[in-house]
Order: structure tokens, then sequence, then C-alpha cells
């Protein structure tokens, strides 16, 4: 079992650094992680220190995961999101996805032509949505022309993540689109693609829609082609297992590859062909997660029995394809597939015998022993494999489809049966019919009765009333449901006298354990203390705070600054709560930009958490607006001293770090108060970013007028790119590279504004928005600087 349990502190690594935003460097958890591996490993029977080899995998996961974070500069494609129309080669790595009206293409991007005419080599991958006609296949070199942007979310999903977990960051949707050249990929890659695209019109030559397309999804993993609504059908089913290729095609494909090659080459040869052979299907189909984890277990299968001689052992051989494919990817871990896979196959491993000697007691109750036998025969593929598969898929399937299949069990009871009729009859007049289309079609005729038959009960059940219910699940709720599930179950595999043993286990020496256990918790107290301490660069974050502004920054030592605080004190709580040491209650400065709610509204509430050295304002006075008294009440209740703001002051942070403040001057707008608001210049060795909040034209002009220095690398665009603000001359005096817009999406103000794009595009500047970037950090030395998106 040990194997099984590093593989999950493994798990758990690569989630925890997900989850806890640490330092991007990934050498120290690999290095650590490394050498409490080998220490645990080394000292488990000796000296009883097994325990620092899984906290060794833990920080071993951590270091993949960090190791595995693109770092988007000048010479990544990304960087030049939302920069207006650019001019991209790359060459298609990936068999185009050819959609009803569309093709999507991943581009391998070569290079980069600026919108003044300066051509870049560029690294990184594209999603291009390209018309469906003219075809383009994989290989082909392509030159596009069209705007780069940031892939879209909604409420319900965020393809930004979806593709980012594909290393995708970067879209561009119906470009212009000239083909350079063909063939550019690799020769074996467009050999297997080739046999694929054979298969395909081979099957839609022999079987009539839908059925054909159904047979493509079940055989070369390509779905595509049925329609919505059937789609929708298989959902509603709980029956979309059936379409992805799973384990069931991999070990069905093994067997019939051992019976084909162990005649003639042997046991160990044979074995060494099929795996070749299950290697060259998954490549065929397209490789996704769970392609891959039944293609592992499949040869970990052959290995074990064919090499070593024994049966291999099924938890090992799941959780090494775990282990491998999150090694490869470690974004694989939150791929839909292979948790469905995963959990679909540990479900199978734990519950099929038991689930099948339960009802083998229960029906020999009131049947003989011959008749028990063949009902358990009957129902264990159609009824109890169902079960057990579902018993761990069914919490994911809820929290990521928002729906419970009640005739799942009855659709899987009916239509699994004459599944492997599908596979055998559908794979066999496939590669008859690529040679002899006419004995091809004979034989497809068999697996066109049993596709048929698939789809009209999928069809019938869909339309039963009530067939699916829409239900809501939490991460928070999949977690509970799964200690609810795992937790019986540890208990029930132990045998009588083991379960014995560990209760005696559990209570010898607990005051020993619950010291042990203080002691491990107060190392990861430590470690992400160690971790949380600052790192020597400036940092700041533009949060994601909807519809308004709160932007926090750490100086090199770790002073902190807090730049007005949104609309929602829940959301500026939990972003604070996220950036912030868990120990730490003091902001050195809070700024008010000015008393509008949608930057200050989330401020009072910061007072009940944390000390704060000193609050900034634009000079506005108790009655400018209850949220403003409400902040002004809350300073004062702590004794933090108000300051108003001056053109002209500098206030030097440390660490040569200062703020530089270029207004309000000593005369308030008395008609709008956006034109007030406190707007400073920070700057750090080489690198200044200019932060203005709401302040528009006349406030703008103020501060060109005053004659003070405004060049900045970055500018947060004034009043969240509205067209009154960032004008034209004012960008000019900037010279910004970078021009950040904090709004909130789908805003009804219809921030940014298109007149702002324009400006920012004309400047030349890339373009950064939180409301499809999720909250921005900037990171510098004062020199360099690094950017990144945290999502939304």
């Amino acid at each position: 079992m040990l194997p099984i349990y590093l593989t999950l502190c493994w798990f758990l690594g690569i989630w925890l650094a997900a989850q806890l935003g640490l330092s991007p460097n990934p050498w120290p958890w690999l290095g650590g992680g490394g050498v409490l591996l080998l220490l645990g490993l080394v000292g488990e029977r000796r000296v009883n220190l097994g325990w620092l080899a899984y906290v060794g995998m833990v920080g071993l996961g951590c270091g993949r995961f960090l190791l595995a974070q693109p770092i988007i500069d000048q010479n990544h494609i990304a960087y030049y999101n939302n920069s207006g129309q650019l001019i991209l080669t790359g060459v298609v790595i990936t068999e185009p996805d050819v959609r009803d009206r569309s093709t999507n293409l991943r581009l391998q991007v070569e290079t980069l032509q600026l919108p003044g005419g300066l051509t870049l080599p560029v690294t990184g991958l594209v999603l291009v949505q390209a018309p469906r006609f003219p075809e383009t296949t994989y290989g082909d070199r392509l030159e596009i022309r069209g705007e780069l942007r940031v892939p879209p979310e909604t409420a319900d999903f965020s393809y930004r993540e979806y593709l980012a977990r594909q290393g995708i960051h970067s879209l561009v949707s119906f470009p212009r689109l000239t083909v350079l050249a063909h063939e550019q990929g690799s020769p074996f890659r467009h050999l297997i693609l080739t046999v694929k695209g054979q298969a395909q019109a081979t099957i839609s030559q022999i079987i009539r829609e839908p059925q054909a397309a159904l047979l493509t999804g079940i055989l070369l993993g390509n779905d595509k082609g049925l329609s919505p609504q059937l789609q929708q059908d298989f959902r509603t089913t709980g029956m979309t297992h059936i379409i992805a290729i799973s384990g069931f095609n991999i070990m069905l494909l093994v067997g019939v590859l051992l019976k084909l090659f162990e005649p003639l080459a042997g046991r160990q040869y044979g074995a060494i062909l099929a795996a070749i052979g299950i290697g060259l299907y998954a490549i065929l189909v397209g490789g996704d997660a769970s392609v891959m984890r039944a293609t592992i277990m499949g040869m970990v299968y052959l290995f074990s029995t064919r090499f070593l001689g024994r049966a291999s052992f099924p938890f090992a051989s799941l959780f090494a394809a775990g282990l491998l494919m999150t090694l490869f990817n470690p974004m694989t871990l939150w791929d839909v597939g292979f948790q469905l896979s995963f959990m679909a196959t540990l479900g199978l491993m734990l519950y099929a015998e038991p689930f099948s000697q339960a009802a083998k007691n229960w029906v020999s109750r009131y049947l003989d022993e011959k008749t028990t036998q063949g009902v358990i025969s009957l129902l264990s593929d159609a009824v109890l494999v169902t079960l057990a598969a579902q018993v761990l898929t069914l919490p994911l399937m809820m929290a990521y489809f928002g729906q419970l299949s009640l005739v799942s069990l009855v659709a899987n009871m009916l239509i699994l049966p004459v599944q492997p009729a599908v596979l055998v009859w559908g794979g066999l007049a496939t590669l008859v019919g690529m040679v002899l289309p006419g004995v091809g079609q004979m034989l497809g005729w068999v697996a066109w009765l049993c596709l048929w038959y698939t789809i009209t009960l999928v069809q019938a059940l869909a339309q039963v009333p009530a067939a699916a219910v829409p239900i809501s699940l939490s991460p928070t709720g999949v977690f509970l449901i799964y200690l609810l599930i795992f937790g019986p179950t540890w208990w029930y595999r132990q045998a009588p006298e083991r379960r014995e043993r560990l209760w005696e286990g559990i209570q010898r020496n607990l005051n020993q354990k619950i010291a042990v256990t203080a002691t491990l918790v107060l190392a990861v107290l430590a470690l992400i203390a160690g971790n949380s301490q600052p790192d020597g660069y400036l940092h700041l974050w533009f949060f994601d705070v909807g519809q308004g502004d709160a932007i926090f920054i750490q100086t090199p030592s770790g002073r902190q600054i807090l730049i007005d605080g949104g609309l929602y004190p829940s959301v500026l709580q939990e972003e604070l709560g996220r950036r912030m040491p868990f120990w730490d209650r003091t902001l050195d400065i809070v700024i008010a930009t000015h008393p509008d709610a949608d930057h200050v509204a989330g401020l009072p509430g910061v007072w009940g958490r944390y000390r704060v050295g000193q609050l900034i304002t634009d000079g506005s006075e108790w009655g400018a607006s209850p949220v403003f008294d409400a902040l002004l009440q809350a300073a004062a209740d702590q004794g933090t001293p108000v300051h108003r703001a001056y053109v002209g002051e500098t206030i030097v942070i440390g660490d040569g770090v200062r703020l530089e403040i270029l207004h309000p001057g000593a005369m308030l707008n008395q008609s709008n108060r956006n034109e007030n608001s406190v707007s400073v210049r920070l700057v750090y060795g080489k690198m200044k970013i200019l932060l203005t909040g709401d302040a528009e034209q006349a406030g703008e002009a103020a501060m060109l007028q005053s004659g003070r220095d405004l060049q900045s690398f970055l500018f947060k665009a004034g009043h969240h790119g509205s067209e009154t603000s960032s004008g034209s001359q004012f960008l000019a005096a900037a010279r910004p590279q970078i021009v950040v817009v904090s709004a909130g999406k789908d805003n009804r103000y219809g921030h940014p504004h298109r007149d702002l794009l324009d400006r920012v595009a004309g400047q030349g500047a890339a373009l950064l928005r939180t409301d499809e970037l999720g909250t921005i950090e900037i990171v510098s030395d004062g020199e360099l600087v690094w950017i990144q998106g945290y999502g939304r």
C-alpha cells in the first residue's frame, strides 16, 4: 500500500500548490521533497521515519505544479493578448477539431508581427477558432491575422481555466487565415491521422447517421458528429460513459492483440507487440486523460503478467497511472475525464466484488444455488458493476453537470449488455471496410442494429418525466460525500482482527501521537509561514473585485499598502487573506482615493481585522457619503491617523519604494468628486506604476499642467476604462507599456469603453483586464517584471 499512499500525497501536493499561491520557485520544494522522501524510505524500518516520505511526496507534488507554470513574458504569445490586430505564423500541432460551422485549431506560434510592423520570435500555443472552410489539416503552417484575447468565462464554465490547463492562454476568433505550407508536422503523426481519417470515412460509408457518429465516438474518440440534442439525451440518461474511450475498450483490445500476437511471437514478445498496439490506438483516438489512464494500466498488466509471471495489483496499476500522468502534466489532476475515469475504475476495484457477494447472499435466501448463480451472472455486468462504478463518479457528475439522472440504472441495465457487440462488430466492420467496403458494410449491419438499439433506448428514456433532476453540489459538498464514502469503505476492508488491532493501536500511546500530530501541524504552519515571508520583490495585485478598484502592494521587506477596497467587503477580505501571511494583522497604509462606494465600501471592515498605520484620503470630510463616514468612523475608533493627500508629497515606504502624490491639489472639485481622486506613482528602481483612481479629464489635465514626471511602465486606466478618462494626451505623457483595467464582467456601464481600447492600442500598450484575467499580480525586482493572472 506504500506506493498508493505516496501517490495520494503527490496528488495532495499538486492540489495544495494550486490553492496556496506559493512562490513560483519550484526548486526548494523539489529538493526538499526529494531529500525527505529518501530519508523516509531509508529510515522507515530502522527508526520509524516513514512519515517523512509522505511529507516529501507532498513537497514534490508542490514543486512539480510550480515547475509546470508558464512564464508569460515578452517571449510568450499570451503577453500580447488584447494588443489589437496582430499577424501570427505557426504550425497546427494537433488534429483539427471540426464542428458544424467552425474548426478549432491549436497553433504552435513561431513569429508575431506587431501593429507597428516589428516581427518577433515568440513561443506558446493559441487556440484559433477558424471558419469551417477552407479545410485545414494537421501540420499546416498558417498566417493568422486577428486579435489575440483571453479565453472567455461564464457563470457556469471557465473556458479560460479549461484551456490554461492545456497550456493555452490566448484565443483568436475567425481571423484571416492563409496556408503557407503543408505537412510541417511529424510524419508519423501524419500517418496515424491519415489512418484515422480513412477509418472515419469508412464508418460514414458503411453505416448511416446518427449510428455512424456514435460508432465514431465509441471507436475513435470523436463524438463531434452527434447532434446537440442526442448528446444531451446521453447526459440525461447517464450514458455518456459509453461514448468515451475507456478501460473496457483498451482491455478488449489487449485481449484481441494477445490472441493475435502470442501464437506468432511468443508470450513476452507478443506482450510487447500488444503494448505497442494499444499505444498506437491511444495516439489514434487522441490520447485524452481517460484513454491514457486505461492505456498505462493495460501496459502495467501486460508487463506484470507476461514478464513478472504474476497477476498485477490493480490498485497499484491505477495509482501508478495517475502518478505518471500527473508527473508528465500536473494539470491532468483537474481534467474531468481523468477524474471520472480514475474514480470509476477505483469504484470497480473497491465495490464490484462486495456488491456481487452481497447480492448473492440476499438472492440465495429465496432461490436455489444454480438459479442464484444465473441471476447474479445476469445482474453482474448490467447492474452491479454499474453501481460499483457510479458510487465514486456520482458526486463528480452532480458537481460538474448539475444534474442527477434517475433513469441511469435502468439505462445501463438495458444498454450495457450490447456494448461488447458494438465494439467487436463495429471494429471488425471498420477494419474490413477499409479494405473490402462491400464486406465491411455487411458486417456493419450487425453493428448498426446494436447502435440503433442503443440510440433508441437513450432517446426514449430521456423523454421520461423527471429523467434527470437539477442539483447543485459545491466542492465542499463533494469532499464531504467522499469522506462519508471512503471512511466506512476503509474500515470495512480491514479484517475483523485487524480492525480490533487498529482500534487498540489508536488508543495506545495516545498522548505521544497527539504530540506528534501537533508537531506535524506546527511544521506545516512553519512551512506555510516560511513561504509567506517577503521574497525581496515588489508585489502589486489588482484584485478582481468586480466593478470597482482594490490594489494591494507589498514591498520587498513586507510592508503593505492597500489602495481602495472595492464594493464587496467579503471579496476584499478573501483576497487579502490569500495574499497576506496567515498571522499578519497589520497594514501600513490604506489609501481611499475618493468616497465612491465602488472604491471604499470594502474598507471599513478592514479595521475590524487589521491594525492600520495610516489612512490617506482625498480630503473629503464627514457627510461625503454614508460609506465614507463609516470608513472615517472605523479609523477614529482604532485611533488611526488620517492624512489628506497633496500634490508634490512623496511618501517613502522603505526598501527603495516610494509613492509620489500627483493629485489632488489644494482646491477640490465640488461638482465631480471623481476628479479629486488620490493619484500616485509607485516607484521602485526602474519600475514605475501610475494609479489615478477615477480621475477624469479635469484631474488628468491638472496632473499634466503640474509638469511632474508621469512616465510609467504600467498605468491603471482611470475610472475603470471609461470614455472620459485616460485621454490621449495623458497616455502620451505616461507612455505606458501595459495598461490595466479594473472592471466587472459584463458591467452595465460598458467598461472598458471602445474609445479607451482604441487609445491604448494606438499607444502600442498591452491591455490587461480583471474582468478577463481575474486578479492580476505584478512582481518586480526594480529591473524586470513578471505578470500573473489568477483567474475568475
